[in-house]
């Protein structure tokens, strides 16, 4: 028989406070175990006084903790489906609203049907949490989500706007834009308010999938029905046309917010700072970056980052390095995306030397080197042709516990086929499956490339069959590479052929697919199929090459 806790007969109150305050110091210690807390609802107290109340009180307390963990929020419930008379459904709610928050979308719809055994009837809140799961998990078709919304209505209840405004999240989750939009204004046809969360799923579900203008139509609506945008729409909003190259409304919108008294956040800096990075006005970037400092917001590693990397890209690398030091002034420590971004732009500013001091450097720092750092590494010594260097490092890699992706591989296929080595790059495709990695449209791609410019044609050939046997489509690029191949040898009659089968494959030719073609008609004397060629070039707007334009220019 389990010790109970004895109840003073002369002064029961003063017992009961003793043993509640007892009860709280357990909760907020946040190691009171399933066990224990069993044991405390065993105890004779609660034979002698209403153990349901206590039972509720102790559930909210230990959800409110933060420090609920998931076996005992789990024991809790199971606990509570065994007492009898049951406790009331707000202890289950809560309880279920925990799991949710710790992502445990089947255990909660596990829990709700065990609930549903016992007759437990749940009320508005334990059918919201059910469909947040469900669009947590994808689920939020007929046979799931919605069909909850069904129960509600079937439960005598009537749908709120969470509720709706969950579902129109699991909807965007679900990248069904359409459904969304069509969702989100039947429920205004039907009378629903929207609130500030539901315009904010809105506007951030519609930016996330590139329908940016929308979402500032949606933004000027809420504003004509006297709804106030908050900080979090602005920002989605912003964030959305930076991304979409539309700056200067972006630019527009930024000042439009703080003159109606919403003040920008780092994540609005950022965004726009990052808008104007991508199109070097970096005067702007500037001003920006002031305006940020001066109203009090402290640039974090992510603004580091975004000039960092927009510099690198333009080639402007002194700069960033500059920046650099100025991060640790400012006490912001750089990631691996910082050096990520300086080592990439070292290697395609062609400063070998400078690239490899700043990788010793980052993990001199402690900072561990990723896939992306290698990745960035291995294609330049590829490129520069010091293959045997590209190996050394990926054997640092593997050493480190980093584990090489197709990426890598395809970086190091592409160095041996620079070389002309095709057996090695061959034997690396091969290594590709043996690493548990997949081949892609661009490893293919490569080696088609390489026996190309090595003139073994059919070789070439037989990769590109591979290649379609394997369930991959060929691209532009794969094409343009053998259509070259075949007139370099002057096998035109085999490219024409291939012209033609892309596009009955649905590959449409691009520039230099029209470009090759062209060329290899001319250089064979097909003057007539060359000229035709062109003037369906013409009207598709594409223009020829320079070489192709020299050569069309003796015919036309």
């Amino acid at each position: 028989m389990k010790n109970k806790i004895k109840v003073s007969t002369s002064n029961p109150q003063f017992t009961i406070a003793h043993f509640e305050q007892f009860v709280r110091e357990r909760i907020k210690s946040g190691n009171l175990g399933i066990e224990e807390a069993k044991g405390l609802f065993d105890n004779s107290l609660f034979d002698s006084y209403d153990s349901i109340p206590h039972f509720g009180y102790f559930v909210r307390d230990r959800c409110k903790s933060g420090n609920l963990g998931i076996e005992e929020a789990k024991g809790l419930f199971g606990y509570a489906i065994q007492m009898r008379p049951l406790p009331s459904i707000y202890p289950f709610n809560q309880l279920l609203g925990v799991l949710n928050k710790l992502n445990e979308y089947s255990t909660v719809f596990t829990l709700f049907k065990t609930m549903e055994s016992e007759g437990i009837r749940p009320d508005l809140f334990t059918l919201g949490t059910l469909i947040n799961c469900f669009c947590q998990m994808g689920k939020v078709d007929f046979g799931f989500g919605f069909a909850v919304v069904g129960n509600i209505f079937k439960s005598g209840f009537e749908p709120n706007i969470v509720i709706f405004t969950t579902l129109l999240k699991g909807l965007f989750k679900e990248n069904r834009v359409k459904d969304a939009i069509q969702l989100f204004y039947k429920i205004t046809e039907i009378g629903y308010t929207c609130n500030v969360v539901t315009y904010g799923i809105m506007v951030d579900g519609l930016c996330k999938t590139g329908n940016v203008d929308q979402a500032f139509k949606l933004l000027q609506d809420m504003e004509k029905g006297n709804r106030k945008p908050d900080l979090v729409t602005y920002n989605a909003i912003i964030d959305g046309l930076s991304k979409d190259n539309q700056i200067p409304k972006a630019q527009k919108l930024f000042e439009e917010m703080i003159s109606k008294g919403v003040a920008p956040n780092v994540i609005t800096y950022n965004s726009i700072i990052q808008g104007v990075c991508s199109l070097g006005m970096w005067k702007d970037a500037e001003c920006y970056v002031n305006k940020m400092v001066n109203s009090g917001v402290t640039p974090n590693i992510v603004t580091f980052n975004i000039v960092i990397d927009a510099l690198c890209k333009d080639g402007r690398t002194k700069k960033a390095q500059t920046l650099l030091e100025l991060m640790s002034t400012r006490g912001v420590s750089p990631d691996v995306v910082t050096y990520n971004s300086l080592i990439d732009g070292l290697c395609n500013s062609g400063q070998w030397e400078e690239a490899t001091k700043f990788f010793r450097e980052m993990m001199d720092r402690g900072i561990s080197p990723d896939v992306c750092t290698f990745n960035i590494l291995i294609d330049s010594t590829c490129k520069k042709g010091m293959v045997k260097k590209a190996h050394e490092l990926l054997d640092l890699m593997i050493e480190r516990g980093v584990e090489p992706d197709t990426i890598t591989y395809n970086a190091l296929m592409d160095g041996y086929c620079f070389q002309g080595r095709m057996e090695e790059a061959e034997k690396v495709l091969h290594s590709i499956v043996v690493r548990g990695c997949e081949h892609d449209v661009i490893s293919y791609t490569i080696l088609i490339n390489g026996y190309c410019k090595a003139k073994k044609l059919d070789e070439a050939m037989q990769i590109f069959e591979d290649m379609h046997s394997k369930g991959l489509t060929p691209d532009a690029i794969t094409y343009n590479s053998l259509i070259d191949g075949l007139c370099k040898v002057r096998k035109v009659a085999a490219a024409l052929e291939l012209f033609e089968k892309m596009q009955a494959r649905g590959q449409t030719p691009d520039n230099v697919t029209y470009s090759v073609m062209i060329r290899g008609l001319l250089q064979n004397k097909q003057i007539d199929k060359a000229l035709q060629l062109h003037r369906k070039m013409v009207v598709m707007k594409f223009s020829p090459d320079a070489l192709t334009h020299r050569l069309l220019q003796i015919y036309l």
